[in-house]
């Protein structure tokens, strides 16, 4: 008798169910996206994240050095192969047509666009329709990575989303050539868009090739054979990977603590209000917890292998990775909005229809709620931005300010929109100014004053309030001002939470009517050193 043959390895989902529900025609799409860019429709410039303004001066430097003799002294950028390049990239496609800040506005709505619209098409290939829950999940897309800035991460995440969707529709349709020639092409694209989100392609291809060999119960080497004969195009960017971080110092691993995992545990929603955003993340477990719970329920076992591993790699990585900090952080949002995508439904019961009609009903409220209140959190983040930047007007072109953004004793829950403020100095000021990351496969902006230093890159501009102990990174304010190099800058500007009091720094005049903060120039500064040399 001869052995039976294997069964066959066939992609999951079968064919596609016709569309039908409320949420998948294109229109309805459409809105969603929209309501998904309303938090960045409401402010006057660009969106008030930690990092974003630091950002936008790279991207003026990126933009416009040949027309701005104010910045050639300190800055160059020279392109790069980098895995952290994706903002870079785009900001370069809409400058043109919009100009720095109009380029780096239209960049972030994109990014943000794009991830609401990654998570409603995994929905739909996967479940044949958008559920509700894909809604309560693109709250997620503003989480706390977004809010800190990490615009390439977070465009990256959402290109991965989207390739995904297309590899899904390929295999789904029998092109598996075609669909491993577009793993690796995407693989590839979102490496240079960002390292990590690269890895999320990986992970959410790697865990749908899993749920196949294991519904089909293959044998282990059959089972390692399929993953790897769907997945190897995704190998393709380990050479310039390679090539990139051996030459840098991003191959730092480190920052392990079970404290920064208990503090990331509750901040996926963290934005402003720190009840609320807690309140909000626990609705969110109770309704994953619903879910898990509920014949009404059958997860899609690929993306839910996804978000589950997600979670492990959450807890297994430090907090830093390639040089990049708060590499575990932002990986919760991300498992948090893929468990809530491969919701779908289960038991076919009155009952059970029911509980789920239910279910859906509060997601769609969770999605609702939730982007009215980002919106109005970053309505109010804004008016903090714009409150300071008035002390623009009073900086010349091709000032040098030493900027210092004063932090509290404690980390406050609300994210600080004006710690690298000093970036719109140098778009809108051609202005100098100390807050610039720079470190070895970071980014293609390379900064040099030596006459300022230590106060010439990212962290010199944090400082803390005077009844904080200092520590290795942060000094007090009044300490930093007593190290200043004389003659180095022409101005001080200062943002926060400084005493008003503040007694005015010898050789320099307080600015009158400078916004929020405090300015002062200097009465007898250095003139500024020669261009450095552009390539």
């Amino acid at each position: 008798m001869s052995p039976a043959k294997p069964l066959p390895i066939e992609p999951l989902g079968g064919a596609r169910k016709p569309l039908s529900g409320l949420l998948d025609s294109w229109w309805a799409i459409a809105l969603v996206c929209l309501i998904a860019l309303a938090p960045l429709l409401v402010v006057e410039g660009i969106a008030p994240l930690t990092d974003l303004y630091g950002h936008l001066g790279r991207h003026a430097v990126q933009t416009g050095l040949s027309e701005r003799p104010g910045l050639q002294p300190y800055f160059t950028y020279e392109w790069q192969l980098l895995g952290n390049l994706g903002g870079d990239i785009l900001v370069e496609l809409f400058y043109p047509l919009f100009g720095v800040e109009g380029a780096v506005r239209a960049t972030v709505m994109v990014t943000q666009a794009l991830g609401a619209l990654g998570l409603v098409l995994v929905s739909r290939e996967v479940h044949g329709r958008v559920t509700p829950f894909a809604l309560a999940a693109i709250p997620l897309i503003y989480g706390f990575p977004f809010n800190y800035g990490f615009i390439n991460y977070t465009l990256s995440m959402a290109l991965a989303l989207l390739a995904y969707v297309l590899w899904l529709r390929l295999r789904r349709a029998e092109r598996e050539g075609l669909a491993a020639v577009w793993l690796g092409v995407a693989g590839v694209a979102i490496w240079v868009a960002h390292t990590y989100g690269w890895a999320f392609l990986g992970l959410l291809a790697g865990s749908t090739m899993l749920a196949e060999v294991w519904a089909a119960r293959a044998p282990l080497h059959r089972a390692v054979i399929r993953i790897l004969a769907a997945c190897w195009p995704l190998l393709l960017p380990i050479v310039p990977m390679v090539i990139w971080r051996a030459g840098s110092s991003g191959a730092a691993v480190s920052g392990w603590a079970l404290g920064f995992k208990y503090v990331w545990l509750l901040s996926p929603l963290r934005t402003y209000w720190r009840d609320f955003d807690m309140a909000s993340l626990a609705a969110l477990v109770m309704l994953l917890g619903w879910a898990v719970a509920s014949r009404a329920v059958k997860f899609d076992r690929g993306v839910g292998i996804a978000a589950l591993l997600c979670l492990v790699f959450f807890m297994a990585l430090p907090f830093r990775v390639f040089g990049s900090a708060f590499a575990d952080m932002r990986l919760l949002p991300y498992a948090l909005a893929l468990a809530l995508v491969a919701i779908g439904a289960g038991e076919q019961s009155a009952r059970a229809a029911r509980a789920l009609l239910i279910a859906g009903a509060l997601a769609l409220a969770f999605f609702g709620v939730r982007m009215a209140s980002t919106t109005l959190a970053f309505a109010r983040l804004d008016a903090q931005v714009q409150a300071a930047l008035p002390a623009l007007e009073k900086m010349p072109k091709g000032a040098r300010v030493a900027f210092f953004s004063v932090k509290p004793c404690r980390t406050r829950w609300a994210l600080a929109p004006l710690d690298h403020l000093s970036g719109a100095a140098m778009a809108r000021r051609d202005a100098f100014v100390n807050d610039q990351w720079q470190a070895p496969g970071v980014n293609p902006l390379k900064v040099r004053y030596p006459a300022a230093e230590p106060f010439v890159r990212d962290p010199s501009h944090l400082v803390v309030r005077e009844e904080c102990k200092e520590t290795r990174t942060r000094l007090r304010l009044s300490t930093a001002l007593a190290r200043l190099p004389r003659g180095a800058f022409t101005h001080i500007w200062i943002v926060g939470q400084y005493d008003p009091k503040l007694k005015t720094p010898e050789g320099f005049v307080p600015v009158p009517d400078a916004g929020s903060g405090l300015l002062f120039a200097a009465t007898d500064p250095a003139p500024p050193p020669p261009p450095l040399p552009q390539r």
